[in-house]
């Protein structure tokens, strides 16, 4: 698995780029970038997919333009997936943000194995930052979204945000193997390890 971060934005939300010899993905596109309409066209052979982590729109601006031109399907969280079309929930609104409303074409649900060409996923529910937000879980790689970020966690004072239930979603990824390494939403990568030693804000066996 090769995996291309892309910083899109004034905030420089991640957006992935994860490719395999029959799989070519797009994690989060948030805006328009010729990177990731090119490297969908460039895989046209393989299966593809867009991911969405969550309803943001710093995750979500592009994903509806990039699925049209490449005739590639959109997946998500299905509690996310009503505020796809909320610019209130999604976030839009708030910074002035133009988004069409959409629905994408898989919704999944906490647990869920789907195979996209040679790549596996497993779907891990972890709400908190959002009512439905999902981390991806593939192989020994894990995109957690706007969940986990390099000795940090998401905000918590959006609508659906609710730090107590961040911080239950996050202690369920720390059960997770320590060497797995942890694409987020933005920042630099880190690992489930590393962040159970350093992460202020929720540590294995303290509440704060």
């Amino acid at each position: 698995m090769e995996i291309k971060a892309i910083p899109l934005g004034q905030i420089k939300t991640n957006c992935y780029l994860v490719s395999s010899q029959k799989a070519a993905i797009v994690i989060d596109p948030g805006f328009a970038d010729e990177q990731t309409e090119s490297f969908l066209r460039a895989n046209a052979d393989k299966e593809r997919m867009i991911l969405l982590t969550h309803a943001h729109f710093d995750h979500i601006g592009d994903a509806l333009r990039l699925s049209r031109v490449t005739q590639t399907e959109i997946a998500i969280g299905e509690l996310d997936n009503p505020a796809l079309s909320d610019a209130t929930v999604n976030l839009s609104y708030m910074f002035d943000v133009q988004t069409e409303p959409f629905s994408a074409d898989l919704l999944f649900k906490d647990g869920d194995e789907y195979t996209i060409g040679d790549l596996k996923l497993r779907v891990i529910l972890t709400p908190g930052h959002t009512k439905g937000g999902v981390c991806y879980l593939s192989g020994d790689k894990l995109f957690s979204g706007d969940t986990l970020f390099f000795e940090s966690v998401g905000r918590t004072d959006l609508p659906g945000g609710d730090f107590s239930v961040l911080e239950e979603s996050v202690l369920r990824l720390f059960e997770l193997d320590d060497k797995i390494k942890v694409f987020p939403g933005h920042g630099q990568e880190t690992t489930i390890g590393h962040e159970k030693k350093f992460n202020p804000y929720v540590r294995v066996g303290r509440k704060l």
